[in-house]
Formats: C-alpha cells, structure tokens, sequence
C-alpha cells in the first residue's frame, strides 16, 4: 500500500507540472515536459531496480529451498 501511495504521489507530480503548461511559450513547455518525463523515469528506474532485486533474491530463496529438500529427501532415502 506504501509503494501505491508513492506511486500516485509521483504521477501526481507530473501532472501537477504538466497541468502549468502555457502553451503559447514553447520554450516552457519543453522545460515542464522534460521535468515531468525524468521525473516518471526516475521513478520507473526506481521501481524496476526495486523488482529485479527481489526476482534475484527470490531465486535465490528457491535455491535454498530446493537445496533443504533434496538434502531431506536424501535422509529419508528418497
């Protein structure tokens, strides 16, 4: 639910600075739409940095796990 909350915190930031475009300036609204899109990045990089620890770490875990059962197994003469 965190996660969640911060999520919606940083899309509403963007569209908070995309929503202060004036149109009729070009060269503010170029500024507001590169903010807005690094600031989306960062967040994706974030969260996909987020995920790919917790895929290795999940394997790793698996590795354990697979580990402890085929030693039981072993002990059990399976």
């Amino acid at each position: 639910m965190i996660e969640t909350l911060a999520t919606i915190d940083i899309i509403e930031s963007a569209l908070n600075d995309l929503n202060k475009i004036n149109y009729n300036n070009k060269e503010e609204t170029e500024k507001i739409v590169v903010n807005a899109k690094i600031t989306l990045q960062t967040y994706r990089d974030k969260l996909q940095k987020e995920a790919n620890e917790f895929e290795k770490w999940a394997e790793i875990q698996s590795n354990i796990d697979t580990s402890i059962q085929l030693e039981v197994d072993n002990e059990l003469g399976k």
